[in-house]
């Protein structure tokens, strides 16, 4: 299975040995029989013609129309396939940049370098224990971003799961309505109401506009926090 070429996750090379194959390269069979193009140049003109001849070009044209057809359609599955090779090897040179670009980056050192440029000093000099709290403060305000992305991420995913519940409800009221709306554009008919007077088509709200209507309420939220925080204080 090829699926790991869609993930984002690094590639082993043990995956790729089954993408990465020799190009299949395929021509067109030599015994599928060639159209007969010296059809397209007539040596002579058709009203010196007889009607057998005529016939008989005909037939050939007819013939050589086929084997035209024929040619196509093989080039056609030709190129098809070899268009499926040009995708499954761009994904997985796609998926081996991926593992060479995060090879390639440097590792993250979260090592406390508790004495910068290698020189000693004491423990109680002023200037090391500023510097102690400092990486104190740093490591503590990474934990705080840390927990804030947390929460930021959690709040998008239930917005998400909101906005989906609210599109699948708009979803089945507008298809209540369409029955609805149909039952009496029926009704009027029956009762001889030129089409031109019949009710409006329901237009169904598009999810845009949920999202928009999702995010105003989302800022209108967080002002009325801040509003209330201001009274308290």
């Amino acid at each position: 299975s090829g699926s790991f070429l869609v993930k984002k996750a690094r590639v082993t090379h043990l995956q790729m040995e089954g993408i990465i194959k020799d190009p299949v390269i395929e021509h067109i069979p030599d015994e599928l029989p060639l159209p007969d193009w010296s059809l397209l140049c007539s040596k002579a003109p058709l009203p010196s013609y007889s009607r057998y001849n005529l016939e008989e070009r005909c037939n050939a044209l007819a013939e050589a129309l086929g084997h035209a057809k024929v040619q196509l359609a093989v080039a056609h599955e030709i190129m098809s396939g070899q268009s499926g090779q040009l995708i499954v090897q761009n994904m997985g040179m796609e998926a081996m940049h991926r593992t060479l670009f995060e090879k390639e980056q440097p590792k993250n050192n979260d090592r406390t370098a508790m004495f910068p440029k290698g020189f000693g000093q004491h423990a109680t000099d002023p200037e090391w224990v500023q510097q102690k709290w400092t990486l104190e403060d740093e490591g503590k305000q990474k934990e705080v971003n840390k927990a804030q992305r947390k929460v930021t991420k959690a709040g998008k995913k239930a917005r998400k799961v909101e906005l989906e519940e609210r599109w699948k409800a708009v979803c089945v009221a507008h298809e209540e309505a369409i029955v609805k709306w149909k039952a009496m554009c029926e009704t009027f008919k029956g009762r001889g109401v030129a089409a031109k007077n019949l009710p409006k088509k329901p237009k169904c709200v598009l999810k845009a506009s949920l999202v928009e209507e999702s995010e105003d309420e989302d800022e209108g939220g967080g002002s009325d926090e801040e509003s209330e925080s201001d009274d308290e204080q």
